[in-house]
């Protein structure tokens, strides 16, 4: 039945075994590190939009969410570290600000950096089922499964979370009745929400500690699964192909 399942989902990325994808990821997120071209950033970036939205099956409209949320982070990053940086050709001089052709290419490279393992990673949660993670790290890595079941908590409530505070949000225009006029009342309106939704979260806290304690976990150093997760031909080959790209380039 498991394996049926797998079977019907309908993106490239959502068939693929959650060790082949995080062997994919971590050696995305190696050369994003090392790189610090503008260029290869931006082509990095284009790749991962592609696999988010042709792999992944992440909607046009859900993608420019998270992508316009990940660049409100990288951009006060960008500013400040093209300030900081200050190196060659000065464009701009405001007193002891100045802006520098280095410095704009060093932080437009530091904001590439951080789109792209932020949605690489967001991608990654979105296309795994994180009962999925948790058996294959613990059969084929061998990692303790008490560490692993936190990992797979984390990943479940993610979506859990933001679809609570969808709900919130559109609870509180409802109840005010339209939508929120001027900074002060979109601020109150999303303190609110916020509290909400960290008063959900501690709440699912209690209600899954609770279970797990009346179903004595970690009461065992070892322990069986239901769920078995199977490494494909392709999973060896995308994770090899992976790799040796990785060094290629890290040797050019």
């Amino acid at each position: 039945m498991v394996t049926q399942a797998r079977q019907d989902r309908r993106f490239p990325l959502e068939r693929l075994d959650p060790l082949s994808k995080l062997i994919v990821l971590l050696c995305l997120a190696i050369l994003a590190m090392e790189s610090d071209n503008p260029l290869h950033l931006a082509i990095m970036l284009l790749l991962v939009m592609t696999a988010a939205r042709w792999g992944a099956g992440m909607s046009g409209g859900r993608l420019y969410k998270r992508t316009l949320f990940i660049t409100g982070f990288a951009l006060p990053l960008f500013v400040l570290t093209a300030l900081s940086a200050a190196a060659g050709e000065s464009y701009l001089s405001l007193g002891p600000l100045t802006v520098t052709a280095g410095g704009l290419i060093h932080g437009a490279g530091v904001a590439l950096r951080m789109v792209v393992l932020f949605l690489s990673s967001l991608i990654y949660i979105e296309s795994t089922d994180a009962k999925d993670f948790v058996v294959i790290m613990a059969q084929r890595l061998k990692l303790p499964y008490r560490f692993l079941f936190g990992v797979s908590i984390a990943l479940t409530f993610l979506p859990l979370l933001e679809a609570e505070a969808k709900v919130s949000g559109a609870a509180r225009k409802i109840r005010a009745g339209r939508a929120p006029r001027g900074m002060a009342e979109r601020i109150q309106m999303w303190r609110g929400q916020m509290f909400a939704i960290f008063a959900g979260a501690i709440r699912r806290v209690q209600q899954t500690a609770g279970a797990m304690d009346s179903k004595g976990f970690g009461a065992y150093p070892e322990r069986t699964y239901l769920r078995e997760v199977r490494i494909h031909p392709g999973g060896y080959a995308i994770s090899g192909f992976s790799v040796m790209v990785l060094v290629i380039l890290l040797l050019l």
